[in-house]
C-alpha cells in the first residue's frame, strides 16, 4: 500500500512537472530517484525563478 502512495505522489509531482522545463518526465522520474518531497521542491524553486511557459499555446491571444 506505501508503494502505490509513494507512486502516486511521483505521478503528482510530474503532473505538476507540465508546463516547466523538462516536463512530467523529469520531474517524475526525480521524485522517483529522490523522494517526491524533493522534487516538489526543486519544482517549486525552479518555477519561481522560470514560470510557466509551456501551457501558452493554448492561452487565447490578448486583443
Amino acid at each position: 500500500m506505501a508503494v502505490v502512495i509513494y507512486f502516486m505522489l511521483c505521478v503528482l509531482v510530474g503532473i505538476l512537472g507540465l508546463g516547466y522545463w523538462g516536463g512530467f518526465l523529469l520531474y517524475f522520474i526525480l521524485a522517483l530517484a529522490m523522494t517526491p518531497l524533493v522534487a516538489l521542491l526543486v519544482l517549486i524553486i525552479v518555477g519561481s525563478s522560470e514560470g510557466r511557459r509551456g501551457f501558452a499555446r493554448f492561452r487565447k491571444p490578448e486583443p
